[in-house]
């Protein structure tokens, strides 16, 4: 607020000062900034710091007026245009105490604790409250410590003081009440009648110096619209009428010719007597005529002297009806001064409205005679009657009046001694009759005019809240003159955009304003002015240092947009051409010449009015402290720049958990959960909270009477953020958990809500909001809604408030859903706006309510939802229309935007409320604060600020500590857990963790394996999710590179490890990925993991699967089970395991083995576990990059999915899950189960593969501990053992090497030929060495040879019966054997071994050794020989001869080698999966996997 006073010192050396202050400020503060900065303090050193308050005199009073130091200046005690000076405040107290106080008012107490107390109060300051310090102590608990304040004087005024329940009145909410008789308050449960003593209130006095609301009573206005005199009818001149000859003669002609014809004497008479009587009716006629005339005459005089009497006698009345119609600036004065019903009366309805009187003169009267036929009387008539009407054509002494609107501009010529009475004249004319907030002055002129205009200072009409201009209106040099024109032409701009200025051409002068009070209440003048409001008079001095054409154009322009000069100049020579009507005043007569050009009139001789400089600064105090009561006052000084939430809501609430205690229980919101404990009945609670101030008293919003949902807006920078924290922290502060709750949704990342998402209240925070977390939003809200109906229901009870009322413990807190950037969350997601409508529409009755703030409302709002946000909150607003679309009114969109916080509140229709918003981002401390007063002096042309004396302490650097929002927050976190209120039930969890522990949702049976933790809003939980393989079968898991496909399996494997209260589960598992499931292999239940490269594990796996299932099949049908968990009951085997079959890289695995020769049979089984394996306990579960990777057979078997991270989003369409719940983004293991958004677990929870490692191993440990049952391994065909470790034989057969098939010895037939194939360091030589010892182990009587190379290692063995080492050796014996060999005698059994047999192909033993393998081949005896693999592939009869027996072992082969050398199909092999000795043994048409021993 803005206060202009003089301050008067002791020595009498007063200054006009304006005090600029918010409302909230006490007396002792304005007082302490005046002394402070006084420039001439006259005040001992440190006196300002003392106590101090003012003393004030009202304009023209002597009677000083003590004012209590605690008063707050808002509460009207000083208004402008007083005097006021310092006084020690101690004087006030002290002047309490002396003698007997009277009784002005009493207190009944009429229920309640206290119910029949009575108080008597004194004159002053008391407060009432529960607090020992109150000057009236109640025992009411729901009181507050400080409850209400009461001023007592005349009447008395009730102020809450930011009271828990506040102060009801006739079942509402009241923060100020006055009561001039009788009422009856409630606060808290005590009902309080205070009545005001009668002889005390019929006095009247109140003994304050403040503001005057002015009401503005309705006036009849005297007007003369004139009346049109008809003219006195005048006997008009007629011509002479001839004498009838023709007339006269006619008859005698027609008698003698009758006499004539018909003989008739008769005849003649007619003839005599026909002339006889024409001439005696021509002078009859002439006397008549001459009868008539005279008698015309006598009435036209007499009508002409009464016309004329009748004309002199209105001339009277006109005079003083149209004195009337314009009430002289004496009048206006005195009326002003006594604050009478003419001040302000003229209102932009009136056609009286900016009309100026000029002065008093001659005018034309309103009273005409009509006298269209005068031009028909005779002359000396006509004379007569000109002669009376130009004597009453004109009124002497009548107004002279016009209109600014029609003038445009208004020019003042003459000397400036000569013209500043007549400028005084109309100024204070047209202040008293207008209204400060329909009519703003302003200046541009010079100091020697600023000298006679200085009492334009002190009037409300240059400092108007309501005026459009920014800053000082009155200017006096070329800087301010400067400033000032700018804010007219912006002004100016503004109110006229594209419309173009109307001109001012020549009118009629029935439209002047000199006629208008003739025309009133016709069209013309019903509508009242043109003019926008507040219309702006601007004095301008024609010498005024300013660009004269800005000023002409400021002058042709402003008319249309409320801007009318009055230009005063030295001659009208001097004076624009835009100054329409002008006022010439004559220096020495004293008289004045108006001009009317657009009448093409000026009157001379005009008697003009005067008002002297000393009269104007009288009337102008007198004006200061009066407000227009029927004005909204939006004056932004009344309100703090900055208020913080700790001095709103009281520092206690911060020091003491105790406090905010107190203050819960005094709003009856926190829930009696003793045992046993009866219900007791309470009034309907409220959400009322306190938001910010409003200047003198607390803002308090309330959500469930005002609401129930909320809208707020505000532009960036606007402190919407913080006026969210402040409302909820209000709301915190004020009720309990209990009570109410909050859930957060913040669009820009959660920064608005840092520190509130730590109250107990809160029930999670939501940020970063995509479509899926939107739906998750919703769903989550509409499961609070059903919860909520379903406990009404099971209550039986309407509504929340109901159940409230009852004291039901069970009754849930009130959920705020505080919604920031909702536009921006609109735009993104839209169909979020259906599913708040619809909880908008469902959640008043539940106790739900939604605060949403935007940026720009507009297209966001829709109609169903602006229809239940009945309570809006305009901060700063981008534009007017953003600022109308809140709340109804353009002011937001002006705001100051270095007040942030500053803000409107509407209510209600048509209840609006300018605010300041509390902050609580600042450092607040008990230290009294040192109120924001600026003190100025008061100038002409601008303010000077008196600034305080430099502070020592700033600049200096201190710990500030925790915030006054942390400090809050922290203090309500304490106040929660000492009260012992539980966290109240969350709506709407929070996210997934990204990381989640499978120790802390294992299942304990293998009919459940825990996967993860899924998200389920619809049942507004997160529960474990498990994979149920008697129900689904087979699992398949997909998701890209990283997203946690290996960690799933993992997962599930660990679970099954964890079957206490099931059956044990053997976990195998082909990893074709990475190897992430080598780390699996320590658990004991663990059977195998196997790479996609070990091949003969893979088979073998499958040979134990495909035996298995077989097995299965057939004791389950024994059994008539359906599931295992039915066959371990049914067949007493609870030790059967479940089997798990683990595949990671499904797409690899199906591409090595789909189609592959010798391996798609193993594929089969596959296929085949998929298609029996549920009901027989055996199971698949396999990884996939893309749904594209599997068959539609493998899909189709495969029912239940786990969806990870995709590479492509429209892969998520294929696999029938929705699209939006992940994304590049989405942490690994976040995946889609079910439709549910789900993490799944890790054991060990943390996400370091070497931490999850050593938890496994720490859980194979005990697990094997534990005693659990160890699934069997699949084995590995060794590369390297010992000859030695094999037995001496299997079954009859000596021993070869180990089975890839059985891992057990496998042996072949010692008789006939054997062929060793392999490329070179394939191990043949190391062959034909281990078959050479088994042979020797298994028969020792047989007789072994060798034909070969010397260089080889095996030429040397002792073993040998004979040894060929040359080709001719060879043939000797080749030949030799060929005969033992054909021999019948029945000796030992030989063997004979060839090395390289492709060394004796074309030399002489070719053909010897042929015919002995033929020979062999027909006998017992046996033969091996070995060779490269090419070699084997040539049609020489020494290899076709062995290769014809189909039989040998093929070392590293190649698939098509099983063709080529032995006519046996081979499965597809990979030569990197045969180390050296490992080969393919074919005999009878089959092939086993072989690995031969080393001999040493």
């Amino acid at each position: 607020m803005r206060l202009k006073v003089t301050f008067a010192r002791p020595d009498g050396r007063n200054d006009d000062i304006v005090v600029t202050t918010d409302a909230a400020a006490s007396i002792a503060d304005v007082a302490g900034a005046i002394a402070r900065v006084d420039p001439r303090s006259q005040l001992a050193p440190g006196a300002a710091e003392q106590p101090l308050t003012l003393r004030t005199v009202t304009p023209g009073g002597t009677d000083w007026l003590l004012l209590p130091p605690d008063a707050l200046i808002g509460e009207d005690w000083v208004g402008s245009g007083a005097s006021v000076a310092l006084a020690d405040s101690a004087t006030y107290y002290l002047s309490q105490d002396h003698g007997a106080a009277a009784t002005l008012a009493v207190i009944d107490v009429l229920s309640g604790p206290d119910a029949g107390a009575r108080i008597a109060l004194g004159s002053g300051t008391t407060i009432v409250g529960r607090g020992a310090e109150c000057d009236v102590v109640l025992s009411d608990k729901l009181v507050s410590k400080r409850h209400v304040r009461l001023e007592v004087a005349a009447g008395v005024d009730l102020v809450d003081l930011g009271s828990a329940n506040g102060v009801v009145v006739d079942g509402g909410l009241v923060s100020k009440l006055r009561i001039e008789h009788t009422e009856t308050v409630q606060i808290g449960d005590s009902r309080l009648r205070v009545t005001v003593v009668g002889t005390v209130a019929a006095t009247g006095d109140d003994h304050r110096d403040g503001p005057i609301y002015f009401n503005r009573s309705p006036r009849v206005e005297t007007r003369y619209a004139g009346q049109e005199f008809a003219a006195p009818e005048v006997p008009t001149e007629k011509d002479d009428q001839p004498f009838p000859w023709l007339a006269m003669v006619a008859p005698v002609v027609l008698g003698v010719s009758m006499w004539v014809i018909f003989d008739r004497p008769a005849a003649l008479l007619f003839v005599l007597m026909s002339p006889m009587m024409l001439i005696g009716n021509f002078f009859m006629n002439r006397s008549k005529d001459k009868r008539h005339l005279k008698r015309a005459i006598g009435r036209f005089d007499v009508r002409l002297a009464a016309l004329s009497a009748q004309l002199l006698s209105e001339r009277t009345l006109e005079q003083s009806a149209r004195l009337g119609e314009s009430p002289s600036t004496a009048d206006a004065l005195a009326e002003s001064l006594a604050r009478g019903p003419l001040m302000w009366t003229r209102r932009p309805e009136h056609w009286s409205f900016l009309n100026v009187r000029l002065g008093v003169g001659t005018m034309r009267s309103r009273n005409t005679i009509d006298a269209s036929l005068r031009g028909e009387l005779l002359p000396e008539f006509q004379e007569r009657l000109d002669a009376v009407m130009t004597e009453h054509a004109t009124v002497e002494q009548v107004p002279l009046i016009d209109n600014l609107f029609d003038a445009g501009a208004l020019g003042v010529a003459g000397g400036a001694d000569a013209c500043v009475g007549t400028v005084n004249s109309l100024l204070v004319q047209l202040t008293a009759l207008h209204s400060p907030a329909e009519l703003a002055v302003a200046s541009l002129v010079t100091p020697r005019w600023s000298r006679e205009l200085e009492w334009l200072k002190w009037l409300p009409h240059t400092s108007s809240p309501q005026s459009p201009l920014a800053g000082g209106h009155l200017a006096d040099s070329a800087s301010s003159a400067a400033s000032v024109l700018a804010a007219l032409e912006e002004v100016i701009t503004q109110r006229q955009k594209s419309k173009k200025s109307a001109r001012r051409g020549a009118m009629d002068q029935e439209r002047a304003a000199l006629e208008r009070g003739e025309e009133v209440g016709s069209g013309k003048t019903g509508e009242g002015t043109q003019s926008p409001i507040p219309a702006i008079i601007v004095v301008i001095s024609d010498d005024v240092d300013v660009d004269r054409a800005r000023l002409v154009q400021l002058a042709e322009n402003g008319a249309d947009a409320g801007v009318y000069p009055i230009w005063v100049a030295r001659n009208v020579a001097a004076l624009p051409a835009v100054c329409r009507t002008s006022v010439a005043v004559d220096e020495h007569t004293g008289l004045a010449t108006v001009s009317f050009v657009r009448l093409g009139e000026a009157i001379a001789d005009v008697a003009l009015e005067s008002v002297d400089s000393a009269t104007a600064l009288h009337f102008a105090r007198r004006q200061a402290p009066v407000i227009d009561a029927g004005a909204l006052i939006a004056d932004s000084s009344d309100l703090p720049r900055s208020v913080s939430m700790v001095t709103l809501l009281g520092h206690d609430l911060v020091d003491t958990h105790e406090a905010a205690i107190d203050r819960w229980r005094q709003n009856a919101s926190i829930h009696d959960r003793t045992p046993g404990a009866l219900q007791r009945s309470k009034r309907a609670g409220t959400l009322r909270a306190i938001v910010g101030s409003t200047g003198v008293h607390a803002m308090h919003l309330d959500l469930r009477t005002q609401g129930p949902h909320a809208l707020v807006g505000g532009t960036t920078g606007a402190g919407k953020s913080e006026f969210l924290q402040a409302w909820v922290l209000g709301m915190a502060a004020e009720y309990s958990p209990d009570r109410v709750s909050f859930l957060f949704v913040d669009y820009k990342g959660g920064s608005a809500f840092a520190d509130c998402v730590s109250l107990p209240h809160c029930v999670g925070l939501v940020t970063d909001l995509s479509p899926h977390l939107v739906r998750r939003a919703l769903t989550s809200l509409r499961a609070e809604l059903r919860h909520r109906e379903h406990l009404l229901n099971h209550k039986k009870a309407k509504d929340l408030i109901e159940l409230e009322k009852r004291g039901d413990p069970d009754s849930p807190p009130a959920l705020v859903l505080v919604i920031d950037e909702f536009a921006a969350l609109v735009s993104e997601v839209p169909e979020f706006v259906d599913g708040v409508v619809d909880i908008a529409q469902r959640g008043r009755s539940l106790g739900i309510h939604l605060i949403m703030a935007t940026q720009r409302p507009a297209g966001v709002i829709k109609d169903n939802l602006r229809a239940n946000t009945n309570l809006r909150v305009a901060l700063r607003m981008a534009d007017e229309s953003d600022s109308n679309d809140v709340v109804g009114v353009k002011d937001a969109a002006h705001f100051d935007p270095g007040l942030p916080g500053r803000g409107i509140a509407k209510t209600g229709p048509g209840r609006l409320l300018q605010f300041q918003s509390g902050y609580a981002g600042g450092w607040t401390s008990r230290e009294p604060e040192i109120a924001e007063i600026g003190i100025a002096e008061l100038r002409f042309g601008g303010e000077t600020a008196w600034e305080p004396p430099a502070d020592p302490r700033a600049g200096q650097e201190r710990e500030l500590g925790q915030t006054d929002q942390q400090k809050l927050v922290e203090a309500l976190v304490g106040a929660a857990r000492s009260a012992r209120i539980p966290a109240p039930r969350r709506p709407w969890l929070d996210e997934l963790p990204l990381l989640a522990d499978l120790d802390q949702i294992l299942q304990g049976t293998d009919a459940a394996l825990a996967l993860g933790l899924a998200d389920a809003p619809t049942e507004q939980q997160q529960r474990p999710v498990c994979f149920l393989p008697d129900i689904d079968g087979h699992l398949g898991i997909y998701g890209t590179g990283g997203s946690g496909k290996s960690v799933a399996l993992r997962t599930l494997a660990i679970a099954a490890g964890n079957t206490s209260r099931g059956g044990p589960v053997a976990v195998y598992g082909l990893d074709f990925a990475a190897g992430s499931l080598r780390m699996l292999e320590p658990l004991p239940h663990v059977g195998s993991i196997i790479t996609g490269d070990d091949t003969e594990r893979i088979i073998r796996l499958f040979r134990l699967l495909k035996a298995e299932l077989e097995s299965r099949g057939n004791r389950f049908a024994e059994a008539n089970a359906s599931t295992i968990a039915e066959y371990r009951t049914l067949a007493n085997r609870p030790s059967e395991p479940r089997i798990l079959l683990l595949i990671d890289g499904f797409g690899a695995f199906r591409e090595e083995w789909e189609v592959a020769s010798g391996r798609s049979n193993w594929y089969d089984v596959f296929r085949s576990i998929l298609s029996d394996g549920r009901q027989l306990g055996i199971h698949v579960v396999f990884t996939a990059d893309r749904s594209g990777s599997l068959p539609s057979s493998v899909r189709s078997s495969v029912q239940r999915r786990v969806v990870l991270r995709l590479a492509d989003d429209t892969g998520y369409n294929l696999l029938d899950v929705p699209g939006d719940i992940l994304n590049a983004k989405s942490a690994p293991g976040r995946a889609i189960v079910d439709g549910l958004e789900t993490q799944v677990a890790i054991w060990g929870g943390s996400a370091v593969a070497a931490e999850q490692a050593a938890a496994v191993r720490v859980l194979a440990s005990t697990l094997e501990a534990q005693g659990v049952q160890s699934a069997l391994p699949i084995g590995t065909l060794s590369r390297d053992y010992c000859a030695d470790v094999l037995p001496d034989r299997v079954k009859t057969w000596p021993v070869l090497g180990l089975s890839d098939e059985t891992l057990a010895p496998v042996g072949f037939e010692p008789r006939g030929t054997l062929l060793v194939s392999g490329p070179p360091a394939s191990g043949r030589s190391t062959t034909l060495r281990a078959i050479t010892h088994s042979l020797r182990r298994f028969d020792s009587g047989m007789v072994q040879y060798y034909i070969g190379n010397a260089r080889s290692g095996l030429a040397g063995l002792p073993a040998w019966a004979g040894a060929a080492t040359t080709i001719a050796e060879a043939v000797d014996l080749a030949k030799e054997l060929t005969q033992a060999v054909t021999a019948e005698t029945s000796g030992a059994r030989i063997a004979i071994v060839v090395e390289n047999l492709a060394d004796f192909l074309q030399t002489p033993a070719d053909a010897v050794i042929v015919e002995l393998i033929k020979q062999v081949k027909r006998s017992d005896h046996f033969l091996v020989a070995d060779g490269e693999t090419a070699s084997w592939n040539s049609s020489w009869p020494l290899f076709v001869e062995m290769k014809n027996s189909r039989r040998g072992l093929l070392l590293q082969p190649d698939t098509i080698e099983g063709d080529i050398i032995l006519k046996t199909p081979l499965p597809r092999l990979n030569r990197a999966e045969f180390p050296s000795g490992r080969g393919m043994m074919v005999a009878g048409g089959r092939a086993v996997r072989v690995q031969l021993p080393f001999v040493e």
